[in-house]
C-alpha cells in the first residue's frame, strides 16, 4: 500500500477528479449548444475541422503506428539475438532521442530541410509522422528490449535444442511471449497518433499555414481561442473514448494482469 499510495494519489488528482470535471463541464452553456446538456459530445463532431483532422489521425494510424511497431520489433530482436560488444551502448543511443523533447526533434528536422517549405497536405503528414517516430522509437526498443530479456533462459535453449533457426525463434517464440507488451505499445501508440498535438502545433511557428491539423487543436482551439470550454473538453472526450475502449478490450481479453507471464 505504501509503494501504490503515490501512484493512486497522481490518479486521482491528475486522472480521475479532472475526468469529472470535465464530464460536468461539457453539460454547460456554450456557443454550440446555449442551453447546455451532454448534446456537445455529439454537435461538437459536426465542426467543420473534425473531419479532415480525423483523416490526419487515421493517417498516422496506418501509416506511423505499424511502422513504429514493427521497426521497433525487428531493432529489439537484433539486439536481443546478436551477442556483440558494446550492446549496452546501443541500447542508450537508441534510448536518446527519447530524452530530447518533442520541440527539440522539431528544430533538427527542420535544420535539416530547411524553413523554406512548401507546406501541402502531403508533407505535412509524412513530415509529422517522421518526427513522431524518431522521437518515440527509440525509448520503445528500449522497453521491448527490456521484456525480451525476461524470457526464461530455459525457454530459449529448448527451442534452439528443437532445432529453431534465430529467424523461428523470434517469430515463433519470442514475439508470442511477449504479445503483451506489443499490445501496449500499440494502445499507446494508438493513443498518441489520435491525440498528437505538440508537433503540428510548434510546425505553425515554421511555416505551417493550419493552426487546426489535429483534433487536439481544434480542442485547444474551442477552450482556449474561442472561451468554449464545453466544445473543448466534449471534443477531448470524444478523443479519449476510442482509448479507453481499446484498453478495456485489451485488458479483458488478454492476460495482460496476470501474474505469471507465460501460462
Amino acid at each position: 500500500m505504501v509503494m501504490l499510495a503515490p501512484y493512486a494519489a497522481l490518479m486521482l488528482f491528475c486522472g480521475f477528479i479532472p475526468l469529472l470535471v470535465s464530464i460536468r463541464e461539457v453539460a454547460n452553456p456554450s456557443w454550440i449548444n446555449l442551453e447546455g446538456s451532454y448534446t456537445t459530445l455529439f454537435r461538437i463532431l459536426k465542426d467543420f475541422r473534425v473531419v479532415p483532422d480525423l483523416k490526419h489521425a487515421l493517417f498516422l494510424l496506418a501509416v506511423f503506428v505499424p511502422f513504429t511497431m514493427v521497426a521497433v520489433l525487428a531493432v529489439s530482436l537484433l539486439l536481443d539475438s546478436t551477442p556483440v560488444r558494446g550492446n549496452t551502448l546501443m541500447r542508450l543511443i537508441f534510448i536518446l532521442p527519447g530524452i530530447a523533447s518533442g520541440g527539440i526533434s522539431i528544430m533538427v528536422w527542420m535544420f535539416f530541410l530547411g524553413r523554406h517549405i512548401t507546406w501541402d497536405g502531403g508533407n505535412v503528414q509524412w513530415l509529422i509522422a517522421g518526427i513522431a517516430f524518431s522521437s518515440g522509437a527509440g525509448s520503445w526498443i528500449v522497453i521491448q528490449y527490456g521484456s525480451l530479456r525476461s524470457i526464461p533462459h530455459e525457454v530459449i535453449e529448448a527451442a534452439r535444442v528443437d532445432g529453431c533457426n534465430r529467424l523461428q525463434l523470434a517469430l515463433q517464440i519470442k514475439i508470442p511471449m511477449i504479445a503483451r507488451y506489443i499490445g501496449y505499445m500499440a494502445i499507446l501508440l494508438t493513443a498518441g497518433a489520435i491525440q498528437i498535438y505538440a508537433e503540428p502545433a510548434l510546425l505553425t511557428g515554421w511555416g505551417l499555414t493550419s493552426n487546426w491539423w489535429s483534433l487536439n487543436q481544434v480542442a485547444y482551439s474551442y477552450a482556449f481561442q474561442t472561451a468554449d470550454f464545453a466544445g473543448g473538453t466534449a471534443l477531448s472526450l470524444d478523443m479519449l473514448l476510442p482509448s479507453v475502449i481499446i484498453g478495456i478490450i485489451f485488458v479483458v481479453r488478454t492476460d495482460f494482469l496476470k501474474r505469471d507471464s507465460y501460462q
